[in-house]
């Protein structure tokens, strides 16, 4: 598909949005990835016996409160990647923040992104997006 930027406001480097690239599918990944993570507890154990236990059953159950356009997608799917960057540049946003941690640091949700990287900045490249990476950890 060929892009004319001419079609989009200049992005707008004043403008940041978090871009998390953690999310990981069937299709392209053999299973979900943080799609399906644990269900939180309430901090209140009381409380916390009301409710169900386990994990999220993507794809009808997943873990975010809105249910995305795009279904419960890849971070590896070049045409999500495609997809988010465009929406960006309608947006006006001029800088992807990317949440990023060291393969010893993952969570047990998290799988390894390092490879995945390349792609999201081939992808912001294309709509002439600036990448921050936001290294997660204490």
């Amino acid at each position: 598909m060929e892009i004319k930027m001419q079609d989009f406001p200049e992005p707008n480097y004043n403008v940041h949005a978090f871009y998390y690239v953690w999310y990981g599918n069937p299709q392209f990944d053999g299973k979900y990835v943080h799609w399906d993570h644990p269900l939180l507890p309430h901090w209140d154990p009381k409380v916390a016996s009301g409710y169900p236990t386990g994990r999220h059953q993507p794809p009808d159950d997943i873990g975010a409160n809105f249910y995305p356009a795009l279904g419960p997608y890849s971070s590896r799917d070049p045409s999500v990647l495609e997809e988010h960057m465009r929406q960006l540049r309608i947006a006006d946003v001029g800088v992807l923040a990317v949440s990023w941690y060291p393969r010893s640091m993952n969570d047990d949700n998290g799988e390894e992104v390092d490879n995945l990287l390349p792609l999201v900045l081939d992808a912001a490249d294309k709509y002439q997006l600036k990448v921050l990476k936001v290294s997660c950890i204490s």
